[in-house]
């Protein structure tokens, strides 16, 4: 489905309290001073909520915990298996139930509702104590979540929407629009000029880091670059169903009509590139989300993806279990507040095999304060 030229909708309302964390600066700079600052500010690392242009890591989470439920399990759902960054997220967040003392099991949406209504169900029978989705929307199990409350199951949600709409315990991640005003800054900071959008909106956590992108072009872009054409996708069609649309834009738009696309995440722009190279439209760079292996081996050989941005993912697991242990002794929620993200390109990018470093060591903060508590 195609979208008008800066038809922000509802994802703009979504992130109208953005403009708060602007520094004075971005009110008198010039379009390509600010991004410049602000993207230098995105290498170092920052907190998604400070900001724009402010750099640094700090802890913004709790200094003290409840007690340590004892012998819990916990269904942790992420965003589709398929994909490594959901299998990170996983991962991060079995070692942090692990530190904790806890039990915790994977469940494969697959990106598709069903399986994951089918899956949680199947989890509440098995008792499970707390259902932490991760990239992976609440509102997919809203009945799932109503008929686990009963049996005193919580359900915390991180990096997407928030359970507590659906009766769920809490929501809590970073600043997904902050994240694409970040691609938007560095786009201003190098030379602007014609863009490109694809969108899978059925996960709403994608579109709101894409308005993000949009609406810092349209708050702090100067008139240097435009959005020449939007496009929405379903995950479940895949790399085939992109390779035709994107086939559609480059007959539509010829060459040096525009300079960037810019994708959900990082695995989704592997086809459209590869698209427009095959056509030799070299002078399109990508630019998406997720800190993937795929996106740093494009960025440090100097191929078509110039730019993403990576998460702090593991200190969101981290946190999730956390907000578990917090929802099922009935204390305070939501007290992780904010983590770290950076814009990763060739100034920055890890050297091969090597991750995201954070550069913060947010996982003796959680274990000294579970310790403590027991």
């Amino acid at each position: 489905m195609k979208k008008n030229v800066y038809s922000l909708g509802l994802s703009v309302a979504l992130l109208s309290f953005t403009a708060t964390f602007y520094s004075a600066s971005a009110q008198t700079a010039a379009p390509e001073t600010f991004a410049k600052s602000v993207v230098d500010a995105a290498r170092q690392s920052k907190m998604s909520r400070a900001p724009l242009d402010e750099g640094g890591v700090v802890w913004t989470g709790p200094e003290s915990s409840p007690k340590p439920i004892e012998k819990a399990s916990v269904a942790v759902m992420p965003c589709p298996l398929s994909l490594g960054v959901c299998q990170y997220l996983f991962e991060s967040a079995k070692e942090a139930a692990e530190a904790i003392g806890w039990e915790a099991f994977p469940i494969d949406n697959k990106g598709d509702p069903a399986v994951a209504q089918r899956a949680v169900d199947a989890a509440i029978n098995r008792g499970v104590s707390c259902v932490l989705t991760l990239a992976s929307p609440a509102r997919d199990i809203r009945a799932q979540i109503q008929r686990g409350k009963e049996r005193g199951v919580a359900f915390v949600t991180g990096f997407s929407d928030d359970p507590k709409e659906f009766g769920g315990d809490i929501g809590y991640g970073l600043d997904y629009p902050a994240a694409g005003e970040l691609l938007g800054a560095y786009v201003i900071a190098n030379g602007g000029g014609g863009v490109v959008i694809f969108d899978s909106p059925q996960l709403p956590q994608l579109s709101v880091r894409l308005a993000g992108f949009k609406n810092y072009l349209e708050k702090h872009g100067g008139g240097l670059a435009t959005i020449v054409h939007e496009e929405d996708y379903s995950l479940a069609a895949g790399a085939p169903g992109q390779i035709t649309k994107m086939q559609a834009i480059l007959t539509k738009y010829p060459k040096d009509s525009f300079k960037w696309i810019v994708g959900p995440f990082d695995d989704a722009l592997v086809p459209l590139l590869q698209t427009a190279a095959q056509r030799d439209r070299t002078e399109i760079k990508g630019l998406a989300f997720d800190g993937e292996p795929i996106a740093y081996d494009s960025i440090r050989s100097g191929g078509s993806q110039a730019a993403t941005i990576s998460w702090g993912l593991e200190w969101v697991a981290w946190a999730g279990i956390d907000e578990c242990n917090r929802a099922l002794n009935k204390a305070e929620l939501g007290v992780n507040k904010d983590f770290p993200i950076q814009l990763t390109d060739s100034t920055n990018v890890p050297p091969a095999g090597k991750g995201y470093d954070i550069g913060f060591d947010f996982k003796s903060k959680y274990k000294e304060i579970w310790s403590a508590a027991k």
